[in-house]
């Protein structure tokens, strides 16, 4: 049992890291301008959770858990599905290099 939790750990690692490699940081920071209408790009969290400065792994992780709809919120699910890996990978390498918020 530990064996497959390890082989599968090891997976979705490199499925994340993958998807960042495809990324690019310039595609990331113009697509990232949607995302901040709800986010708010000063990276302030008022409700709604902040992303600035978010580990590129744990933001691709929970795109696709969006995506998949194994994470329930009708409007990330609707976002997310629209995005491809490559969109993905460059939302995660844009927002994990902004400083996070105060």
């Amino acid at each position: 049992m530990i064996i497959l939790i390890v082989s599968f750990c090891k997976f979705a690692f490199s499925d994340e890291q993958q998807i960042i490699d495809m990324g690019d940081i310039e595609y990331g920071e113009y697509l990232g301008a949607e995302c901040a209408s709800c986010h708010h790009q000063s990276g302030a969290s008022e409700g709604i959770p902040s992303i600035h400065g978010m580990d590129a792994e744990v933001f691709v992780a929970l795109m696709l858990a969006y995506r998949s709809k194994d994470m329930e919120n009708p409007v990330m699910q609707m976002i997310a599905g629209r995005l491809n890996d490559e969109q993905i990978g460059s939302l995660a390498l844009y927002f994990s290099g902004l400083e996070t918020p105060n």
